[in-house]
């Protein structure tokens, strides 16, 4: 499935678990202040997913620009492997050993740095997936704090003799469409955390391979993880959920607050 296919997917899975027909404004109001606090103590988690949504599109924005320098770099590259050959070419006509052996060495330093440019951009392509692909997380994950949140109200409201005519089954099942939504999308990424961590491998091997010098102030830095708002603790939540981006191969802190120097950020 393309990108464009998935996202798309996403979009109709999340609003696919939108809930409807909960506890009306008014009726919250008619509770007790200490029900209503309780109310207000759940509406956090919606604020954290909110929150985190925002930090996914700021990366997906980051890794754009990541991208934009990696076929900069790329065309770049092509340019200076075609003028390394004219050097061999004008030397070889010149019959002048040494700048042939110079112009060729030249040469071979131009095409690993087109290979390693290409390795870049591999790794830039995948990574924009990526984020996209958390930012469709993050959204499900905001629709499913919604439901838990609508599903709370219901029954605070029903405890305490108001709204006993909602049907809060449908509202249980709404919530439990929303966290299969969020599965599907963190297993999703967590593929694609796997494939960019491979390209940000193959690239890091070809740079190497390069073993050219470069000045700190002039290196291109691969776009870093934002920190995540971690999810409240609520007693009244019967299913233990992480936050946006909690998946199987979820990369530990020391990954995410490594130096930006070209170094894939944590899926």
């Amino acid at each position: 499935m393309s990108l464009r296919q998935w996202l798309l997917a996403g979009a109709l899975i999340v609003g696919g678990c939108a809930t409807t027909g909960g506890v009306s404004d008014s009726d919250v109001a008619r509770l007790p202040v200490a029900a209503r606090e309780q109310i207000m103590t759940a509406h956090k988690s919606i604020e954290v997913a909110q929150a985190n949504l925002d930090g996914a599109k700021l990366a997906r924005d980051e890794a754009k620009q990541f991208h934009h320098i990696a076929v900069a770099e790329l065309d770049s590259s092509k340019s200076r492997l075609e003028a390394a050959r004219g050097s061999v070419d004008l030397d070889a006509q010149s019959r002048d050993d040494r700048a042939l052996r110079q112009a060729s060495r030249a040469e071979n330093d131009a095409r690993a740095q087109l290979v390693a440019a290409r390795a870049k951009l591999d790794y830039a392509n995948r990574l924009v997936e990526l984020r996209e692909a958390k930012i469709a997380e993050a959204e499900a994950n905001l629709a499913a704090a919604r439901a838990d949140v609508e599903l709370e109200k219901a029954r605070i409201a029903q405890r305490n003799g108001i709204a006993r005519d909602l049907n809060v089954n449908k509202l249980a099942s709404q919530r439990q469409d929303c966290a299969e939504r969020l599965a599907e999308q963190r297993a999703h990424v967590a593929d694609l955390e796997g494939e960019t961590a491979q390209l940000k491998t193959a690239w890091d091997d070809r740079r190497t391979e390069v073993n050219r010098t470069a000045s700190r102030g002039s290196e291109i830095y691969a776009p870093r993880e934002p920190e995540e708002v971690p999810m409240p603790t609520m007693k009244w939540r019967h299913d233990v959920r992480g936050d946006v981006n909690d998946t199987p191969s979820a990369p530990d802190k020391s990954q995410s607050e490594a130096p930006r120097n070209n170094i894939a950020p944590p899926p």
